[in-house]
């Protein structure tokens, strides 16, 4: 039976494919036989069984301090969201008084340039004194009256003496 097992069990050694450019001894090792190698390979071993502890990894100290941690860390955060929330709301109303500033100077802009081409007083009385030789009128030549309306005042028809 022996010889049977022999006829089927694997020849590593034993081939005929010569690697490199020596050639190899056949057989150079000997072979063991099965019942060595079986011999030679332990038997499994049980291990004695160990008990489970229980979870121990985190004791009540370091529970407080990681709540106490976890905590910190959000209201840090939520504290930072409402910073956030406030800076962006500023720079909003920056925008808009922006906005209001640029339109009260082009509208003070215009205002000045249409007071700047109104013409000039001064010059309008040299001419009409100078050129068209208007004088201001004598007391005796101006009639004061006292009008019913309190608005202006349109002469369609003559003034009452």
């Amino acid at each position: 039976m022996e010889a049977k097992r022999r006829r089927y069990e694997p020849e590593d050694s034993r081939t005929s494919y010569v690697d490199g450019s020596t050639v190899r001894k056949l057989n150079a090792v000997p072979e063991r036989r099965r019942e060595e190698r079986i011999r030679e390979m332990p038997a499994p071993q049980r291990r004695p069984h160990r008990k489970t502890r229980a979870f121990s990894g985190i004791n009540l100290a370091s529970l407080t301090v990681l709540t106490v941690a976890t905590v910190i860390s959000v209201l840090v955060c939520a504290q930072y969201l409402q910073l956030q929330w406030k800076v962006s709301s500023m720079e909003k109303s920056i925008v808009s008084m922006e906005k209001n500033l640029k339109a009260l100077t082009n509208e003070n802009n215009a205002a000045y340039a249409t007071i700047d081409t109104q013409p000039d007083l001064g010059y309008i009385y040299k001419v009409a004194v100078e050129e068209l030789g208007m004088v201001y009128p004598n007391k005796n030549e101006v009639i004061t009256y006292k009008s019913q309306d309190d608005g202006y005042v349109r002469q369609y028809e003559d003034i009452p003496e």
